[in-house]
């Protein structure tokens, strides 16, 4: 349950800075702006005055080894890739500091745990602020589909935002965890409401159609029933015939975005993702010089994922980085994740729901879309770093009652 309350933000100017970040970039920004506006410099400024008063413990208070991981690859990432772009390969000015921007928000854990540590309350916002943003991409999406506001072009990606995956899997399996709890009216009403709020990211992801997020709703509902069962076998099957109840009354949804899955995958396989990476194994692989260093922030390709057009970016974390930082900047980026991934294993047996929540926001963007770069990316990072500590603290404490 949320611990925060109005009388904790107006005590604690930081926190209500760190807030209003998130209504912010939820209400009016956008996770890849073409160039940035009153919202992105508010947004920059809020986060500033929020957690910018910890900048020195970056340094010196690590104690953990994802820490020294995110530092290196920080301190490698602001250095080598930028004079690889700007001095030696003559890049664009401006798109090597959309490419640091990016690169940036991927390290923001470093930033933003110290903050987040000092104290515990500050969790709460993080975890209902990236729910909010979520919620608030996907009515964006719906009203600008719906014609309820102006052109849908100023709002592409908002529904491949991580974040509008994480509500979406957050509350539909919150709904299903209320559900084989116990059967009282109050967890019926409750898990009713978050069904309905899931509704919300679910549509604006079969708008803006996204195969890999439907899927993963899927496989997580799937994950949830599986590793329930042999707890409550009884209360699993009951709601797996609740769920094919609903499947039933939403039939006609269900084959469009089946059918849709199918069509779509016909007839562009997996967008050239592998042929996305062949690509830049050949651009990088022309001397040992670039193979292990990249070709800079700023770098261009051409994508054989968008009709071989020159772009500054690939719609995969490995292959970016491969283009961008070399083998030694993929291989740092390689330790920093994997580091986070093995704490987000840690919440499979304790936090079922926010494990499935943040497993797969976190594995799709390194895969398959180009949704890395974003402010959203890093909030989700921070998120399963956060989850992690907290469920440790919370068993350790049980342990000692």
């Amino acid at each position: 349950m949320v611990r925060f309350t109005l009388k904790d933000l107006i005590s604690d100017y930081r926190s209500l800075f760190f807030f209003l970040s998130f209504l912010i970039y939820g209400s009016f920004s956008s996770p890849t702006p073409d160039s940035p506006s009153w919202a992105e410099f508010s947004i920059f400024l809020f986060l500033a005055l929020s957690f910018g008063g910890y900048a020195s413990k970056i340094f010196i208070s690590y104690q953990r080894p994802w820490q020294w991981a995110g530092l290196a690859l920080l301190v490698y990432g602001l250095s080598i890739p930028t004079i690889m772009g700007g001095a030696i390969n003559n890049n664009m000015p401006l798109v090597i500091v959309r490419d640091v921007i990016g690169f940036i928000f991927l390290t923001l854990p470093l930033f933003m745990f110290p903050f987040l540590q000092a104290n515990e309350k500050r969790n709460d916002i993080l975890l209902w602020g990236a729910l909010f943003i979520g919620l608030a991409f996907s009515l964006r999406v719906l009203f600008v589909d719906f014609s309820f506001t102006t052109s849908r072009q100023n709002l592409l990606y908002l529904a491949n935002s991580p974040l509008v995956l994480f509500s979406a899997l957050y509350f539909t399996l919150s709904a299903y965890s209320l559900l084989i709890k116990r059967y009282s009216l109050a967890h019926i009403g409750r898990a009713g409401l978050y069904g309905f709020i899931a509704l919300l990211p679910l549509l604006a992801m079969f708008i803006d159609f996204q195969r890999a997020s439907f899927i993963a709703v899927f496989f997580a509902l799937t994950t949830m029933m599986i590793t329930n069962f042999y707890r409550k076998p009884i209360r699993v099957i009951l709601s797996f015939f609740i769920l094919l109840l609903i499947a039933v009354i939403g039939y006609e949804l269900g084959q469009t975005i089946i059918n849709s899955l199918i069509t779509k995958t016909a007839q562009v396989g997996l967008n050239m993702r592998l042929q996305e990476l062949t690509a830049v194994w050949e651009q990088i692989s022309v001397s040992p010089f670039t193979l292990l260093l990249g070709h800079g922030w700023g770098a261009e390709f051409e994508s054989p994922a968008v009709g071989n057009l020159p772009v500054a970016y690939t719609h995969s974390l490995i292959s970016y980085m491969l283009l961008k930082t070399g083998l030694i900047g993929l291989c740092l980026t390689f330790i920093y994740m994997a580091l986070i991934f093995e704490k987000l294993i840690s919440l499979v047996l304790n936090k079922d729901t926010e494990f499935n929540a943040l497993l797969w926001p976190f594995i799709i963007p390194i895969l398959f879309y180009a949704s890395y770069k974003s402010f959203d990316y890093g909030l989700l990072l921070t998120l399963v770093l956060v989850t992690t500590y907290r469920t440790k603290k919370k068993n350790k404490s049980e342990c000692c009652e």
